[in-house]
């Protein structure tokens, strides 16, 4: 993980322009690293005596997402929020959830106003909100203004007068529900307070000073108060009513709200905050009476309002890490700390004196119906459940600010239950199959640690549909059945023979159909097959013909060169019977191959394309033309399929055949035949493409039908592409063509895979 891309915090830009800390932050890297790679960390309750503090430790395969955590925030009811390298954590004491923004961003920051929780993280800011059902939904806010936003960090996040307001390095953005503005600055650092009724900003360097943020404009009402490389980090009041304003390097200062001068806050804790190793990080109010502050290399620190030191906490006393970012108080008065490898929460034990200006509640916190889930933001209403999510109800529960493990519940369904539950540790409670109506879900908890404590309990309304099969009306619809079967029973009786005569009836006109139905069949089988016997005839016709013409032809020869004594006419009349021969063996191939493939089992085995092509290029050798063909061969030599090695010679020996034998000779191109072999999608691809005379485009639907020859003046069987696409079915493969006329012909086809 890159700890500088985390954007670690407000001195990242003290790191960027090389000053004296950046040594300081490279050591931190590499300590912070190896702790988070080394250190692992258990969700475990250590015994502790009064007084003393439990440090409950939580990593990320406690809550399911990145260790790394930035900040913090608790919302009214006692739910904890976690600016995560993941986006935004929620914790109810019980559940943990993880809600994401649309760009996976990093929450670095975030800040509850009303009901919305604001955030930031690289380069995005905006706002999660929960919907009618409880859902919790994201909404940016960078698309909102008209300038393009590019920034680093968001240092603070507050409302003021209504409006939201985002401090960035040098420029603020407020919202006001419906426009975010962009505040330019001068200045490059600057962060912002509310003091009193007013919004003060710090600035430091070449323009540097505090300035009231009034109407949009920076009013500087301090200028003396600048330091090179610090400002303001955190402004608070005391008790007294007295401003404290804090920086990181250079001390804690008193400030005046009516002048806005500031004096050095000198005690122990402004000399604490001056030493190198205690730089101030972050500091808040604690217990009303004191501060919370966390230094960049030292764990926390407590102090009064008198400055003095109450409490150290570090690595050593039992922190995880001595880097932390934003320490956070709940409600109950215990601590929160984010770090990089984790959280961890600090419960100051001592339940015999442990008061609370809240009421522990019990909550149902949401109901998952199904694969769907309702988030239960109050019981002022009754909830509706749809027929076809009523199957499972569960309810999850907790008491916010209270850990699991320390508590015990007890709960009854009012409609379903006949009493209270016995106590469990259990937060999830399943309903399966319940009966439409009205319910009402009790819950109640108790502490373990302290069994004085009062917890409210808490009470739910659902209305779970009827189902169909258990309304009024379908007792109703029963009850008519009911009657209108008896009726139909005394009926049957009484027209018994009427009925029986009736089933007669429809046997004979079913026996008579399913007669008709077998006359049609058979009648369908006879065309089949009269079919079939026409397509025999013409085959033998065919085949006899195309046998005879070449013998006759062979013995017109014969007796034509028994009368000549010219040995030049002789050798002239043996061309021409090499011609009848040819003629007939390719057709007597072209019958074979018919019968091989129609006969001959498949023999799936792996082949080499250059074998198949071997034995193709030696039958052809003699071929009239063939040296005048190049054969190119666009696969790897190594290149094999595994099929029946003979139906797809047959395949392709047809096809180097006949580009063969029709290409055109006259043309000025060199002639080529090419053959290409490649897997794609789990099938083979074979392509055969040639530069002949290509098919005349009114012949191309037809060349794949028997005896079908679409160039009449050259010599052929009509056999040789319908072998090839019957060869091919046997395969369970196809094949496709495109062609044009004096260019060339490319033959493609596809073969399945053989397991």
């Amino acid at each position: 993980m890159d700890f500088f891309n985390m954007t670690i915090s407000k001195s990242l830009f003290n790191l960027l322009i090389g000053d004296k800390k950046t040594l300081l932050l490279t050591i931190i890297f590499v300590l912070v690293s190896v702790r988070a790679v080394s250190f692992q960390i258990n969700d475990s309750l250590q015994t502790a005596s009064a007084d003393s503090i439990i440090f409950h430790d939580f990593d990320g395969s406690n809550y399911q997402a990145s260790s790394f955590n930035y900040t913090s925030v608790e919302d009214e009811d006692g739910i904890m929020y976690f600016g995560n390298e993941n986006g935004l954590l929620e914790f109810d004491g019980s559940h943990w959830r993880l809600y994401r923004t649309p760009n996976y961003t990093p929450i670095t920051y975030l800040k509850i106003v009303g009901d919305k929780i604001y955030t930031f993280g690289s380069n995005e800011f905006g706002f999660f909100q929960r919907n009618k059902i409880g859902n919790m939904i994201y909404h940016p806010l960078n698309d909102r203004s008209t300038d393009e936003i590019d920034i680093s960090y968001i240092w603070k996040i507050l409302e003021h007068n209504g409006d939201v307001y985002f401090s960035a390095d040098s420029l603020i953005f407020k919202w006001d529900g419906e426009i975010l503005k962009r505040i330019q600055a001068d200045n490059k650092y600057l962060t912002m307070y509310n003091v009193e009724d007013e919004l003060l900003v710090s600035f430091y360097g070449k323009n540097g000073g505090l300035a009231l943020l009034e109407k949009d404009t920076f009013n500087f009402v301090n200028k003396s108060f600048n330091f090179q490389e610090d400002y303001a980090w955190e402004i608070i009041q005391k008790e007294d009513e007295e401003w404290l304003l804090f920086t990181s390097e250079n001390g804690v200062f008193k400030l005046d709200p009516e002048t806005y001068e500031t004096e050095v806050w000198d005690n122990e804790i402004n000399q604490y905050f001056l030493q190198d190793s205690t730089y101030l990080y972050y500091v808040e109010r604690y217990q009303d009476s004191l501060f919370l502050g966390s230094t960049w290399q030292n764990g926390i620190v407590l102090f009064n309002d008198e400055g003095d030191i109450i409490r150290k906490l570090d690595k050593k006393s039992g922190l995880l890490t001595n880097y932390y970012s934003y320490p956070i108080e709940d409600r109950r008065g215990n601590i929160w700390l984010t770090t990089e490898v984790g959280l961890q929460y600090l419960e100051f034990y001592n339940p015999e004196e442990e008061e609370f200006n809240f009421k522990p509640q019990t909550k149902v916190r949401y109901i998952k119906l199904g694969d769907s889930s309702v988030f239960i933001r109050d019981t002022n209403h009754v909830l509706s459940i749809s027929e076809n999510k009523s199957n499972s109800i569960d309810f999850y529960f907790s008491v916010p600010s209270f850990f699991k493990e320390n508590l015990q519940f007890s709960y009854y369904l009012d409609g379903f239950d006949e009493d209270w539950s016995e106590w469990t540790n259990n937060t999830r409670k399943e309903y399966t199959n319940l009966s439409g109506g009205k319910y009402t879900f009790h819950l109640k908890a108790r502490s373990l640690n302290n069994p004085d404590l009062e917890i409210q309990s808490f009470e739910f309304d659902i209305i779970v549909p009827t189902k169909w099969y258990e309304s009024y009306i379908t007792y109703v619809l029963l009850a008519v059945l009911l009657s209108l079967l008896i009726f139909g029973f005394i009926k049957y009786r009484t027209h018994r023979l009427s009925i029986t005569n009736k089933k007669l009836e429809k046997i004979v006109k079913k026996r008579t159909s399913e007669l008709r139905s077998q006359k049609e069949r058979l009648k369908q089988a006879n065309e089949e097959l009269k079919t079939i016997n026409n397509e025999l005839d013409n085959f033998v016709y065919r085949s006899s013909h195309d046998l005879v013409a070449p013998l006759k032809s062979l013995r017109g020869l014969i007796s034509v060169a028994e009368m000549s004594d010219r040995p030049e006419d002789i050798r002239e009349y043996f061309k021409y019977m090499n011609v009848s021969i040819t003629k007939l063996e390719e057709f007597i191939k072209s019958i074979m191959d018919f019968s091989t493939n129609t006969k001959k089992p498949l023999e799936m085995k792996p082949v080499k394309m250059d074998f198949i092509l071997d034995s193709i290029v030696e039958d052809l050798k003699f071929y009239a033309n063939a040296d005048k063909v190049k054969l190119i061969r666009a696969y790897n030599s190594d290149f094999e399929i595994k099929t029946d090695p003979k139906r797809l010679n047959i395949v392709l020996s047809n096809l180097v055949t006949n580009a063969l034998k029709y290409h055109d000779f006259e043309k000025d191109e060199s002639p080529y035949i090419k053959v290409s072999a490649k897997v794609k999608d789990n099938s083979y691809v074979i392509e055969v493409e040639d530069n002949g005379s290509g098919i005349p485009e009114e012949y191309q639907s037809k060349i794949f039908e028997m005896f079908f020859r679409a160039h009449q003046g050259i010599e052929g069987s009509g056999l040789g592409l319908y072998i090839v696409v019957d060869t091919l079915n046997v395969l369970k493969g196809t094949i496709d063509f495109t062609s044009k006329t004096r260019k060339g012909t490319k033959f493609t086809i596809l073969l399945p895979f053989v397991n």
